[in-house]
């Protein structure tokens, strides 16, 4: 239904359990990209996202606000999870297959030219490939299963973190969970402005890049005044792949924040866990040598120059060193990895997004870790 006249923008109203409908919400965007930018779509009390509240604005796609935010624990329902597990399983095998193969071609190399220095013969040569084969082989094989339980483990830590700090962004610091939004029209003008404000941060935080690339790249093309030609958000004319790149950068930076947030905090975690165990190791074997010692064991006196004693401030450093190294990495690799989902938007909307995601996280992490 829409209400309007030819002096006023037009004002479209939405019933919320449309809005959430697929069909229902790309008619509505393609209608709002027809009319132009000054269309406006309100979703009624009846939304489908209670949370939410009534009066709120329909994004320029047709989304209703914070549409792609995931429920709490919803990477254990059943298809969700099995996608999860395949992947991580796909990435340790290739990664293995890869250091695997990599390593192989490094041995061989390095057996290649003790030939050529003749400190050994080509049968001896084949002979040590052959068994640096199947002793590498089997021990990476009998890693794997608990490489890929790790990794499962790491994953999930990482989006339960995700869930908890949307909780808490959500919750508390832009306090739009659990709150009815301001009545629209009525004297508290400033608290609806804020309140919009805060849902489309939210909504910003919580877009899936996929979902998000596919309906930008529709949007922008329906938006076309000529063959691959957009007027930009500044007025200007633009191509609509570099349009498509500037939004998409935008929207995978703010989409990442959160989940490479997360992985910062596990990391940080396990750094400190390996950190903590090294320390108290070094300590109570410390402890074991001036128990010995006052024994007079006159072999841990004989040892005791040998070991280095725990230098506390010396720790302190090393960790703060590796924690703001790993800190500048996970940045950059941000940075990167929205690059990667802009540029992969460009070339292939959608699946382009998520692997160009990928690829920039992975080549920054190759290079700086």
């Amino acid at each position: 239904m829409v209400v309007g006249s030819t002096s006023t923008p037009p004002l479209q109203i939405v019933l919320g359990s449309l809005a959430s409908d697929d069909t229902t919400s790309s008619s509505c965007a393609a209608e709002a990209s027809a009319r132009g930018s000054n269309s406006t779509a309100y979703v009624l009390g009846t939304s489908a996202y209670p949370h939410l509240g009534s009066g709120l604005k329909l994004k320029i796609d047709g989304r209703v606000p914070m549409e792609d935010r995931k429920a709490p624990l919803s990477q254990f329902r059943p298809r969700s999870l099995m996608l999860s597990t395949f992947r991580v399983a796909a990435i340790n095998v290739s990664s293995t297959l890869s250091t695997y193969f990599s390593d192989q071609l490094q041995s061989e190399q390095n057996n290649e030219k003790l030939v050529d220095e003749g400190e050994i013969t080509p049968y001896e040569a084949d002979e040590m490939n052959e068994e640096w084969e199947k002793r590498e082989w089997q021990k990476r094989m009998d890693l794997l299963p608990r490489k890929i339980g790790i990794g499962l483990l790491r994953f999930h830590a990482c989006t339960a973190l995700m869930r908890f700090y949307e909780v808490i962004i959500g919750r508390y610091i832009l306090c739009v969970d659990g709150k009815s939004p301001p009545i629209t029209g009525s004297s508290h003008g400033g608290d609806n402005s804020n309140y919009e404000h805060s849902i489309d941060v939210m909504d910003k935080l919580t877009r899936d890049p996929y979902q998000a690339s596919l309906r930008t790249s529709q949007i922008l093309h329906n938006q076309e005044h000529s063959p691959g030609k957009v007027i930009s958000s500044d007025g200007k004319e633009s191509s609509t792949s570099s349009e498509l790149y500037k939004q998409m950068y935008t929207t995978c930076l703010w989409a990442n924040m959160i989940p490479f947030l997360a992985e910062l905090t596990v990391q940080h975690g396990i750094l400190l866990y390996g950190y903590g165990m090294y320390y108290m190791e070094k300590k109570n074997r410390r402890r074991e040598r001036e128990m010995r010692k006052r024994d007079g064991d006159e072999q841990c006196i004989d040892n005791e120059q040998e070991t280095d004693p725990v230098d506390e401030t010396a720790y302190a450093l090393s960790l703060l060193f590796r924690s703001s190294h790993l800190t500048f990495s996970r940045g950059v690799s941000w940075i990167a990895a929205s690059v990667g989902g802009a540029v992969g938007s460009v070339i292939y909307p959608g699946w382009g997004a998520v692997f160009g995601i990928q690829i920039g996280d992975t080549s920054v992490g190759a290079l700086l870790d």
